[in-house]
């Protein structure tokens, strides 16, 4: 056996056991290593990553708190630290499909389950190094983000007719696609087919299928590799992309929910779940799938405060759409949870003033809770200090829409940066409220216009029916609060002697609902001329 399999190689074993750190060491140096270093954290590994190139690193997948093997890959990819012959092994004593198929989907060198031998250690690493040596030109170009030069390399390769020539098609067949030069890639592919029904080239050919609409071909396809592996996560995903195209939303559901539980680790995966989930209306599926994002991205590179945010937004979406009061509750907890665990989380990045948020949050709670005008006053003492928090403007037009306050919401809507609107999962919790309010914001118009014609026709008790009516639909709606106030004291004005009390007292309690609250110009100037003859009204009341 060869000894020297690891001279001269910079090595770093990232491991929270430190048994298993020594003992994989003595491993190591029987195999010729010198230079070997320990990491016992991700954040810890990622930092010596930041100072030293390290030929070879064996990654424990679970690393306590902090980042886990799989995010400590990521990070290494994203900030360019793991260099082109450099060999990256997870390494875990954990075989359960779920991990098992996430580590593998995110194609790691090699992939070791605990325990392992010496000869199968010593022989995997000597055939991932004869692989890099070979192909050193073509993972450089990848390292680059050189896709012509991948290309060129990849048909060079291809055309020796090599040991790695299968693995060159793949890359070359995946480059293809990316740059949407679909005739050249499917040539590729049916080549590859007609010589073996391989996974990888049954799984391309049918996500070219379903880029070129083709989806009876790709379904079949997806359904060839699935049988090929049951497993294959990722021909899931494209069956599930096929049937969601074809419009066969239950069968796309299926299919998406079989690759989550294959390989739950996935942004892309999860977001389509929550896609379909919402377009079943399924919406335990759409808690669970962003609170899987949230996980996810929670400790890697691709943390944003926005996943949480929208874990949290899901939950409440979905208490405003439940009808079952125990199960509202159910959401209503889980929310305050969400809530108390980001505040003990120290590891959390927030770019935000993450007690405003939780105000709104608790705010649009209170509304659906039937304390409309708390959840309006909480609104009030947080309005000012909106502008400068872009993050969370949409928890704050969802709070408006909640309680009737369309035009307000209509107006910070225009101050939502296009950036923020990217996030596929917020869009779509948008897009949602504007359907789910859309109806009550139609029905609320057509009253208050009613509402209007009345007054200006003299009619002032069914104007006062009317805005009381848009009212029970927007509860806290400043213009037809303002509407019904002014209806009201017209009604009062009219009755020479005998005023009604009840009248009065509902005109009373209608005042809260604009009191104390930030207000539009126009809104304001109204409000002011209308407290005044209610003022005036009141002491002639009072003699």
């Amino acid at each position: 056996m060869d000894n020297k399999t690891l001279e001269n190689q910079r090595v770093l074993i990232v491991d929270d056991q430190r048994a298993f750190q020594l003992m994989f060491k003595g491993i190591l140096y029987s195999m010729g290593a010198t230079n070997v270093a320990f990491a016992p954290t991700g954040e810890q590994a990622l930092a010596k990553c930041t100072n030293i190139g390290y030929d070879i690193l064996f990654v424990d997948y679970h690393l306590g708190v902090g980042k886990n093997g799989k995010q400590l890959l990521e990070d290494l990819r994203e900030k360019k630290l793991l260099l082109p012959n450099s060999i990256f092994m997870l390494v875990t004593g954990e075989n359960t499909v779920p991990m098992v198929m996430s580590a593998v989907e995110l194609e790691p060198d090699d992939y070791l389950v605990k325990p392992f031998s010496q000869s199968v250690l010593r022989s995997r690493i000597q055939r991932i190094q004869r692989k890099k040596a070979h192909l050193a030109t073509l993972y450089q170009a990848l390292f680059d983000g050189q896709a012509e030069q991948v290309i060129t390399l990849c048909q060079q390769e291809i055309a020796k007719e090599g040991r790695y020539q299968q693995f060159c098609k793949r890359v070359l067949v995946e480059n293809l696609i990316n740059l949407s030069r679909y005739g050249e890639a499917e040539v590729i592919l049916q080549h590859s087919l007609e010589q073996r029904r391989s996974g990888w080239a049954l799984f391309l050919q049918a996500k070219l299928c379903f880029l070129q609409q083709r989806f009876q071909e790709s379904l079949a396809l997806c359904q060839e590799a699935i049988e090929g592996n049951r497993y294959f996560a990722e021909a899931y995903d494209v069956m599930a992309q096929t049937y969601l195209a074809m419009g066969e939303l239950d069968q796309a559901f299926s299919s998406i929910q079989t690759a989550a539980e294959i390989a739950p680790f996935s942004m892309p995966r999860q977001y389509l779940v929550i896609k379909i989930a919402r377009e079943l209306d399924n919406i335990p599926q759409q808690v669970n799938a962003s609170k899987q994002l949230y996980e996810i991205t929670r400790r890697s590179i691709k943390q944003d405060v926005v996943h949480l945010l929208n874990y949290i937004r899901t939950i409440i979406d979905a208490a405003v759409r439940e009808d079952d009061p125990t199960q509202r509750n159910r959401y209503f907890q889980e929310v305050s949870l969400a809530l108390q665990r980001v505040k003990r989380d120290d590891g959390m990045i927030r770019e935000i003033d993450f007690s405003l948020f939780e105000m709104l949050c608790q705010a649009r709670l209170e509304s659906l809770s039937g304390a409309q005008f708390q959840a309006k006053k909480t609104y009030a003492a947080v309005a000012e200090q909106l502008a400068e928090q872009h993050q969370i403007l949409p928890d704050a037009i969802f709070l408006l829409n909640q309680i009737g306050e369309f035009e307000q919401a209509s107006t910070l809507t225009k101050l939502v940066p296009a950036e923020l609107m990217k996030n596929p999962l917020l869009n779509t919790l948008f897009s949602d409220q504007q359907n789910f309010v859309g109806q009550k914001q139609l029905q609320f118009a057509e009253l208050n216009k009613a509402g209007i014609k009345s007054y200006k026709e003299g009619n002032f008790a069914t104007a006062i029916t009317q805005f009381e009516t848009a009212l029970e639909l927007a509860p806290m709606n400043t213009g037809s609060a303002l509407n019904l106030i002014q209806a009201s004291l017209q009604q009062l004005n009219r009755q020479q002697k005998h005023k009604s009390t009840e009248l009065f007292d509902r005109c009373k309690k209608t005042f809260r609902v604009v009191d104390n609250m930030p207000l539009p110009e126009h809104h304001r100037a109204r409000y002011k001329e209308l407290l005044q003859q209610f003022t005036k009204l009141r002491e002639e009341l009072r003699r």
